[in-house]
């Protein structure tokens, strides 16, 4: 081992486990990966040691649907605004993201994309951002949830070829309403291209999103908002959804989205090995009520909804910490389901394999969290980059 790498042993923590078990155990990072995972570790020359006794240890929540928070738009023009968000989302158990983009225009779309491409990996002191999910253009009038009209746009080849060369590699995940023609073409090129398609914004039939699942979408964005509902005769997307085992659903467990007993019902069906909790937030999340703009409209953050002055949900107020915590206290899962939906199952999504779990290998992104579930300290890559008080 160099001198120069870092070492810190976390000990005495209630440690959650791969399998969704716990135990009480010390944990040894070196650099930025746990080398090991044991009760009564010895700290090795040099190494700075947290006591963790009275904590739960989990793997650090990855958003990989979220548009800002703390006051902070992942939506820019300023490289420096993502990482400020970077460094503010560590504070709410977040330890990587998908910055998360749709505009006013395609063109202050390519703008965005292009800024979060830039600082697409690591953020000194801050969460790592791990790509660009784009929210559209190419999904349905009939569904626009609060997408600008000025970003939606038909499906075709010169714009997906402007977009993918705007981020520059950078494209993990882009929603795509699959019933829209020249969709399939589109669905296509991004999975041949290693981008996950995800359906949604949508006004597909179950046959229309099977056809897409069929030809390699894996993904599912924010369930059951801003798309055809289940119907028993017209099932709709979630239903295709559920009938391909690599298909994960985005669930927004913030109470406003979904009724508890909706996002329950999800759970209970996907199961938390295909659900991933996503925020969805924007720039006011985590602050007290106040006004931003999408789309040239105003929108309110009041009684911890986001919405248009026509009343249509505008993205959410919630935090990764907040909704991992309604899972568990709105008995829709335990805190090891939690974490798995907050956590290996969005890696799994993004084909991260060495982030999700606190094993040895794995990258050094854990939360602290205390008795009644608040951050105590995050690590990301092995450093500690936020601790309570």
């Amino acid at each position: 081992i160099s001198r120069m790498t870092q070492r810190t042993l976390l000990r005495g923590g209630l440690v959650v486990l791969p399998d969704g078990g716990t135990k009480t155990a010390d944990v040894l990072i070196t650099g930025d990966r746990i080398e090991a995972l044991a009760p009564g570790l010895d700290a090795p020359d040099g190494a700075a040691t947290w006591d963790a006794s009275g904590f739960t240890l989990v793997p650090g929540f990855i958003d990989v649907h979220v548009h800002g928070g703390g006051g902070f738009s992942l939506i820019t023009r300023d490289a420096t605004e993502i990482e400020s968000y970077a460094r503010w989302a560590v504070s709410r158990g977040v330890t990587s993201f998908l910055a998360t983009v749709c505009a006013d225009s395609l063109e202050a779309g390519l703008r965005a994309v292009g800024v979060a491409a830039s600082v697409t990996g690591p953020v000194g002191g801050g969460a790592t951002v791990l790509g660009v999910n784009l929210e559209g253009p190419f999904v349905s009038p009939e569904r626009p949830g609060a997408l600008p009209p000025a970003w939606l746009r038909a499906p075709n080849d010169e714009t997906l070829r402007r977009l993918m060369d705007a981020a520059g590699g950078a494209l993990r995940v882009m929603t795509v309403a699959p019933e829209l023609e020249g969709a399939v073409h589109v669905i296509e090129t991004l999975v041949q291209s290693g981008v996950r398609v995800s359906v949604g914004h949508t006004d597909a039939t179950y046959e229309q999103a099977r056809e897409a699942f069929e030809l390699g979408a894996s993904h599912v964005t924010h369930a059951f908002n801003a798309m055809r509902p289940l119907h028993h005769r017209e099932p709709g997307p979630l239903v295709a959804a559920l009938g391909f085992d690599g298909v994960t659903v985005e669930v927004i467990a913030d109470g406003v989205h979904l009724h508890p007993a909706t996002a329950s019902l999800l759970v209970r069906v996907f199961g938390p090995e295909r659900v991933c909790l996503v925020t969805d937030a924007v720039s006011p999340a985590g602050l007290g009520a106040g006004s931003f703009r999408i789309g040239g409209h105003e929108a309110r953050l009041e009684g911890g909804s986001i919405r248009l002055p026509d009343g249509t949900i505008a993205g959410s107020a919630a935090t990764m910490d907040a909704v991992v915590h309604n899972v568990v206290s709105w008995d829709v899962d335990d805190l090891a389901g939690a974490v798995r939906m907050a956590s290996s199952t969005p890696a799994r999504a993004l084909g991260l394999d060495r982030k999700g779990a606190i094993a040895p290998g794995y990258d050094a992104d854990i939360v602290a969290l205390s008795r009644d579930l608040d951050i105590a300290a995050t690590w990301v890559g092995g450093r500690l980059v936020y601790e309570c008080g």
